[in-house]
C-alpha cells in the first residue's frame, strides 16, 4: 500500500510540472502611450488615436493570440519635468506634481487600451523614457524628479487600480518578489506564470541626483548592491523549484555589444559581460536575457554561457515577436510589419530563433533577423557587386519617418542601396547616389565622384571606448585630404568623439577632431593603383597614438598631430562611406574634401585586428570571416 501512494504521489508530481504549451508576446519600445497624458483635454484627434491603439491591440490578439505581453520599457517619451511640458499640460506646477499627473494620464490609458484590446497582463519593465529620458544632468529637474517617475509608474502598472496591493507579491521559495528596502521594490520583481519565472529589472541606478556617475549624468545602468543581491537570492530559489523550466530576465539596456540600433541614444549596461549582474545570470543559467532601448533587433550568445541576450524592437507596432513556451523548448518568432498600418495586420516573419532544451544541453537554431550574431565578425562589408533600387529594399526606420528625410544625404535624395554583406545583415546597407559600379581589386568596385553619397542609416557600432576597426582598398591620383570612413554624430555639432580614416595626399591617418590625428610614415598612395589601407585599436579606450595603421597588410609608423587623447566616442553614429553623408552639418568645418577615386571590399569590425587577420582581411570575399 505505501509503494502505491509513493507511486501515486511521484506520478501527481509529475502531471503538475507539466505544461500545456503556451504563448506570449514581446514588445519592445511600444513609444506610443505619449497622447495619453493628454486625456482629460478637449482634443479632436485623440478619440481616433486611442481608437487605433485599441485596434492593433486587439488584431495581435486575434492573429497572435498570447496570455500576457513582456515589455522591456519605453512606452513615452517622459519628458514630463520640462518647463515646456509643464506650460502646455498643468500651467503653475512643479516638476514633481507634472511627472506624477502626466504618469497617471499616461500609464492608466494606456493600460485600458491593451485591456480592450484583449491583453489584461502587461509586464513591464522601466525604460529610460519611463525616468525622464537621458541624460540626467546632475541638478537638473529630470535627476531630481526619479522617485516620482517610479511611482507614477509603479502605481499604475504593478498595483492594484486602487493604488492597493503589490500584483506580484508571491515569494519566489524563501525569496521576496521584490527587492524590499531599496528604491527599486516598486519596479523590480519575479513573477512566476505557469513554467517560467520573469524576472523584470528597473537598472536605473542613482546615488544622488546632485552627483555624476557615468556619461549620462547622475544615472547610469546596473543592477548593484541589495538590488543584486535580492536578484541572486530570487535566482537561487528559482532553481530549486523543478516546476520552473526556463527563467527569463527582462530590463530595458543591452549588456552584450555590438547591437544593431536605430534612431536611439544607445544606452548600454555599465561594465558588459564582465558586470557581477551578468555573472549571476551566467551563475544561474538564465535562458534569455530580454532589451530593448535601440529600436532594432539583435540575439547574441554570451560567449561565457548559453544565457542568449534578445535585443528588440516593438516601436509604433511595426515590429513585434511571438515566444511559444514549452517544458524544453522556446520559439521566438519576429514579425515585421509591411502594411500602411499596423491594424491592417498586413506582418511578414522576418526572424526565427529557437532553444530546444530537450537532450539537455540547449540547441539553438536562428535566421533572419534573430539569427545569433557573432561579436567579433565583420559586420559592414560593402563589396559593390550589386546595386540595388532602395524602393525594393527598404530600410528599418526610414518608413513614414517625419524628423528628416532618411534618404536625404547633404543635400542628395538617395534611390539605390549598396547591400551590406556583413553581420549587421540589409538594414545597415549603404544609401547611394553617383557611385559608379567599375572594376574593382576584387570583382566590382566603387567610383566616387566630390558629388558622390554613400551612408548607412541605420547606427553604430562606435559607443564608448569600445574598440573598432576598419579595412578597405583604395585607388585614387587626387592630393587632397580625402574623407574615406565618417563616424561623425549626427546630433552632436561638436568635432569630437568620432575616429574618422582619411587619406591626405596620399597619406593615410586616423581623425579624431579637427586638430588631433594619427598619420602613416613613409607611404604615398595616391599613385593610381590599389592599395589596402586597415586601422585598428588595439584595445577600449586606447590612445590616439596606440592606434594602429596598416599598408598593404603590414603595420606602418606613424606621427601624432595636436594632443594625444583616450579615444571616447558618441554612439549617435550614422556610417558615411566617402563623404561626411548624414553626420551633423557642423562637420562641414573639418578640413577634409570627399574621396575622390575608387573604393572596394570596405569592412568594419566592433573589435581589433591582429596584423595577422589584416592580412587575411586582404583576400576576404563576402560571407567569408578572419
Amino acid at each position: 500500500m505505501m509503494k502505491w501512494i509513493v507511486t501515486c504521489i511521484l506520478m501527481t508530481a509529475v502531471a503538475v510540472q507539466a505544461e500545456e504549451p503556451w504563448r506570449f508576446l514581446l514588445l519592445a519600445d511600444w513609444h506610443s502611450a505619449e497622447k495619453y497624458t493628454q486625456l482629460e483635454k478637449e482634443t479632436d484627434w485623440l478619440e481616433e488615436a486611442i481608437a487605433e491603439d485599441v485596434a492593433v491591440v486587439r488584431m495581435l490578439k486575434e492573429n497572435y493570440g498570447g496570455e500576457l505581453i513582456l515589455m522591456p520599457g519605453d512606452s513615452n517619451g517622459g519628458h514630463w519635468d520640462t518647463p515646456n511640458f509643464i506650460k502646455n499640460n498643468f500651467p503653475g506646477a512643479m516638476p514633481e506634481e507634472s511627472v506624477l499627473e502626466a504618469g497617471r494620464l499616461c500609464y492608466s490609458g494606456m493600460i485600458v487600451s491593451f485591456r480592450k484590446g484583449g491583453y489584461s497582463k502587461l509586464i513591464m519593465a522601466v525604460g529610460d523614457h519611463e525616468v525622464g529620458d537621458n541624460p540626467w544632468p546632475p541638478g537638473s529637474d529630470v535627476s531630481r524628479c526619479q522617485p516620482q517617475f517610479r511611482e507614477s509608474f509603479a502605481k499604475e502598472f504593478n498595483r492594484n487600480p486602487d493604488g492597493g496591493r503589490f500584483l506580484y507579491e508571491k515569494p519566489i521559495g524563501q525569496a521576496a518578489s521584490r527587492p524590499l528596502g531599496t528604491k527599486y521594490e516598486e519596479t523590480s520583481y519575479a513573477y512566476r506564470h505557469k513554467n517560467i519565472l520573469f524576472i523584470t529589472l528597473d537598472a536605473f541606478h542613482q546615488e544622488d541626483p546632485d552627483k555624476s556617475i557615468g556619461p549620462e549624468g547622475s544615472v547610469t545602468g546596473t543592477i548593484t548592491g541589495p538590488h543584486l543581491q535580492w536578484l541572486e537570492e530570487v535566482l537561487s530559489e528559482a532553481r530549486k523549484d523543478a516546476g520552473i523550466k526556463h527563467i527569463l530576465v527582462q530590463s530595458h539596456l543591452p549588456v552584450i555589444y555590438p547591437v544593431r540600433k536605430v534612431n536611439s541614444s544607445g544606452m548600454l549596461m555599465d561594465d558588459d559581460i564582465r558586470s557581477p549582474f551578468w555573472q549571476l545570470l551566467r551563475k544561474y543559467k538564465v535562458d534569455i536575457y530580454f532589451a530593448g532601448e535601440v529600436h532594432a533587433n539583435t540575439v547574441t550568445k554570451d560567449p561565457g554561457s548559453d544565457v542568449i541576450q534578445l535585443v528588440s524592437r516593438g516601436n509604433f507596432f511595426n515590429n513585434f515577436q511571438t515566444l511559444d513556451i514549452s517544458d524544453d523548448r522556446i520559439e521566438v518568432i519576429c514579425y515585421n510589419q509591411l502594411g500602411a498600418k499596423p491594424q491592417d495586420g498586413d506582418y511578414e516573419v522576418s526572424g526565427r530563433l529557437v532553444i530546444d532544451k530537450s537532450g539537455g544541453v540547449p540547441v539553438f537554431e536562428s535566421d533572419g533577423e534573430l539569427a545569433v550574431l557573432n561579436p567579433g565578425d565583420r559586420l559592414y562589408h560593402f563589396d559593390f557587386e550589386e546595386k540595388l533600387p532602395l524602393a525594393e529594399n527598404p530600410i528599418m526606420g526610414t518608413v513614414g519617418r517625419k524628423k528628416e528625410d532618411p534618404f536625404k544625404l547633404r543635400g542628395v535624395t538617395c534611390s539605390d542601396i549598396f547591400p551590406n554583406l556583413g553581420s549587421f545583415g540589409p538594414h545597415y546597407s549603404g544609401l547611394t547616389d553617383g557611385v559608379e559600379q567599375v572594376p574593382g581589386m576584387i570583382g566590382k568596385g566603387g567610383r566616387f565622384t566630390g558629388d558622390s553619397r554613400m551612408g548607412v542609416f541605420a547606427m553604430g557600432p562606435l559607443h564608448g571606448t569600445h574598440a573598432v576597426s576598419y579595412a578597405l582598398w583604395l585607388k585614387t591620383t587626387a592630393a587632397e585630404k580625402q574623407m574615406l570612413i565618417n563616424t561623425g554624430s549626427i546630433w552632436s555639432k561638436e568635432l569630437k568623439n568620432f575616429i574618422n580614416l582619411n587619406l591626405n595626399d596620399g597619406v593615410p591617418e586616423a581623425m579624431i577632431s579637427d586638430r588631433q590625428w594619427l598619420s602613416a610614415k613613409g607611404v604615398k598612395l595616391n599613385d593610381g593603383k590599389w592599395h589596402h589601407v586597415a586601422m585598428s585599436m588595439p584595445g577600449n579606450g586606447c590612445k590616439l597614438s596606440e592606434v594602429q595603421l596598416f599598408v598593404d597588410g603590414k603595420p606602418v609608423k606613424t606621427e601624432l598631430t595636436g594632443k594625444d587623447a583616450h579615444l571616447f566616442f558618441n554612439q549617435a553614429v550614422r556610417l558615411g562611406i566617402g563623404g561626411l553623408n548624414y553626420s551633423n552639418k557642423g562637420f562641414d568645418k573639418l578640413p577634409v574634401k570627399p574621396f575622390v577615386g575608387e573604393l572596394d571590399e570596405v569592412s568594419v569590425w566592433a573589435r581589433s585586428l591582429s596584423a595577422d587577420e589584416v592580412k587575411r582581411a586582404m583576400k576576404l570575399k563576402a560571407g567569408q570571416e578572419l
